[in-house]
């Protein structure tokens, strides 16, 4: 008796992971409210877990920067490793149900509702784990409460289409990593996947609208609640501070997202 694994390829190929988003966008659009809601709640706090898990080697002055940055970088990529393996619904990587409406098979306003359900519900989530941790005093370990507010103050102080571009950069790579993901078989496959594209997104500073649905209203609170670490420019966190980089990395994570599945799309899906 022949063991048909035995002849199976290691990876899907990048014409089969295009018809794997193809149906996926079906699929994710197709989700009833009461299964997708949790999902793009855990989606939205598993990325908040990565961005507390980084935070700790952000605060580690004593490593040298590039280890610092990539130390910080591959830990954060726990967050899209969970969504993958564990299951859940992201806003960055749901950006590329846009190929599903242009292959005719969803609607485009499904893809409308789709995007905004997802946004929703991954701040709920994120800012679930923005209260869990400011009540169990994670802030009060060593220096994180000025590595935290430091991170937000950086993320604060460019201007909107500084963020944009960030956000179309953050993105390229995020999406990257979940077409790698979809690629592997194994949960090991999709571990290894994921850590070089996040960990580069994080470690060159680009901006991701979920991950920053965490940091930045952590900062917020941290701030009313009496925190000023010395050298951190409290002033720069602020609602409209943070409206303004959630609005910008929002539109520049869409624009990746959906650009680089068409590039997949075209290459592949309409020539065939």
């Amino acid at each position: 008796m022949t063991d048909s694994s035995a002849a199976r390829p290691d990876a899907l190929t990048p014409q089969e992971i295009t018809a794997k988003v193809l149906d996926l966008s079906v699929t994710k659009t197709a989700m009833p409210w009461r299964t997708q809601l949790p999902l793009t709640i855990l989606a939205g706090f598993y990325i908040g877990l990565g961005g507390l898990f980084c935070t700790l080697f952000m605060s580690d002055a004593t490593l040298p920067f590039a280890l610092q940055k990539f130390m910080g970088g591959a830990v954060f990529s726990l967050g899209l490793f969970l969504v993958l393996v564990a299951g859940a619904e992201l806003y960055t990587g749901n950006t590329m149900i846009f190929a599903g409406a242009v292959d005719g098979r969803i609607r485009w306003w499904q893809v409308g509702a789709n995007l905004v359900r997802v946004w929703l519900g991954n701040a709920i989530g994120a800012l679930t784990l923005v209260a869990l941790v400011f009540f169990a005093n994670v802030a009060d370990m060593g220096t994180m409460a000025k590595g935290m507010m430091s991170v937000a103050v950086g993320k604060l102080s460019a201007d909107w289409f500084t963020i944009m571009v960030k956000g179309i950069l953050c993105n390229l790579l995020v999406c990257l990593g979940v077409w790698v993901g979809y690629a592997g078989r194994t949960v090991v496959d999709k571990a290894l996947g994921v850590v070089l594209p996040v960990s580069a997104f994080v470690a060159l500073g680009f901006e991701h609208c979920v991950a920053n649905m965490y940091f930045l209203p952590l900062a917020y609170v941290l701030k009313l609640s009496g925190y000023a670490p010395e050298g951190v420019p409290l002033d720069m966190i602020t609602l409209d501070n943070i409206a303004k980089n959630l609005s910008a990395a929002t539109v520049g994570n869409t624009i990746a997202g959906v650009v680089l599945v068409m590039m997949y799309f075209w290459a592949y899906k309409k020539r065939s």
